[in-house]
């Protein structure tokens, strides 16, 4: 059994004058797959010996295995990731550097991530590239965006803000944008930061069974702040934007089925490819 969170050791990596690097961090990640794990998540080179991996398996939802994990960690900043993805040599610096701005700029930040919802423009903004879409989505972008709802690829979190993830949301999807909405309830900013990553998975047709119940979920416990637009859809009073994307989702699947990417069964060959295209465009 762990000790109470207050009572355990936690590694800070602030200094007085802020975060400087990502010295010591907790890797938190649902495991269902042990090759794809290995293969991808755990082959990021900059994975090493500053971070805590804490792998969480059998658990019925994210936000049980999440919080299970948060339990565990040892250091400030927890990162959340999907088993099929990857970091690139260079993530750990591009995150340090997000951090950094932070630690002067909003030091009681919320939410962190790598793609996200901006908050004011209504728009996508990240930088990652997807085997399921088969494509880059974004670009480099130099500043923080604040953001309402982030995708669940990656997520960060400073331990000591108390954030958890709520263990009624069934299943595995949309807890990106319900622990930003539970950050925002307590008056904490949530950011988007540009720090490449790969996901290697495979694409979808349409949205399942469990992602609906997660949205009608979400539906009811943020009816009061309604509409909430994610990454993928938007969540509104009348679900009319999700009768439409069940619609869409059943002509594609049905009527008219769509070619969709699947996860590179050779990551590193993937990886050497995303490398060179990533460095083509961005010397263009």
């Amino acid at each position: 059994m762990n000790p109470p969170i207050e009572q355990q050791e936690i590694v800070s990596t602030c200094s007085p004058l802020g975060l400087r690097q990502l010295d010591h961090w907790s890797l938190v990640v649902a495991v269902s797959n042990d090759r794809v794990l290995q293969t991808n998540l755990l082959a990021s080179p900059a994975i090493d010996a500053r971070c805590q991996v804490i792998t969480k398996r059998g658990f019925p939802s994210a936000s049980k295995a999440y919080n299970s994990g948060i339990a565990e960690a040892r250091h400030e900043i927890i990162v959340f990731a999907h088993q099929d993805v990857h970091f690139p040599r260079d993530w750990t610096t591009n995150i340090e550097r997000a951090l950094s701005r932070l630690a002067v700029e909003d030091p009681n930040w919320g939410v962190l991530g790598v793609v996200g919802m901006e908050k004011d423009l209504q728009e996508v903004t990240g930088y990652c590239y997807s085997t399921g879409l088969q494509m880059f989505v974004g670009k480099p972008f130099s500043r923080l965006v604040e953001a309402r709802s982030l995708d669940e690829i990656v997520l960060v979190i400073r331990r000591s803000s108390g954030l958890t993830f709520d263990e009624g949301l069934p299943g595995f999807h949309l807890y990106g944008t319900d622990i930003c909405l539970e950050a925002e309830k307590r008056k904490l900013k949530s950011y988007a930061a540009s720090a490449f990553c790969i996901h290697n998975t495979n694409g979808i047709k349409s949205f399942p069974m469990d992602f609906w119940r997660a949205y009608f979920y979400l539906r009811r416990k943020w009816r009061g702040v309604l509409p909430i637009q994610t990454c993928c859809t938007k969540i509104t009073r009348w679900a009319g934007p999700a009768m439409g994307t069940i619609a869409r989702d059943f002509a594609h699947r049905v009527l008219s089925p769509r070619k969709v990417g699947r996860r590179w069964e050779d990551p590193d060959r993937l990886y050497q490819v995303v490398e060179r295209e990533r460095t083509e465009l961005g010397s263009q």
